[in-house]
């Protein structure tokens, strides 16, 4: 049984936004030109290689699978030639695997 206590979903969300809206001011004020959207870390977001449960980043309406936007969807027969190679998000740091899993996945 696990006895450590966990932050619920809401408030851990709350932290981390209020984390990337403070950060997200500085290099904001340092640039002159359009500042691109803060990104989470993988740490932060809790991100995993495997899926939870269904939920996976290759059905997150984050995740930026290679080659764009098409081929986005593996269920129905729907999977593109690049589903399964890993991409980007818009939300996390780096690269992520479309079978990876994070807290701040978001259903299609």
């Amino acid at each position: 049984m696990n006895t450590t206590s966990r932050l619920s979903r809401r408030t851990w969300l709350k932290t981390v936004i209020m984390a990337v809206t403070g950060t997200a001011a500085l290099p904001f004020l340092a640039r002159t030109a359009q500042a691109a959207p803060a990104k989470v870390s993988k740490a932060i977001a809790h991100y995993q290689d495997h899926p939870d449960g269904r939920k996976m980043c290759g059905m997150c309406r984050h995740f930026i699978p290679v080659g764009g936007i098409a081929g986005h969807g593996m269920m129905g027969g729907a999977m593109g030639p690049g589903m399964m190679r890993k991409g980007h998000c818009q939300v996390v740091q780096g690269q992520v695997s479309p079978r990876g899993y994070c807290l701040l996945y978001q259903p299609l």
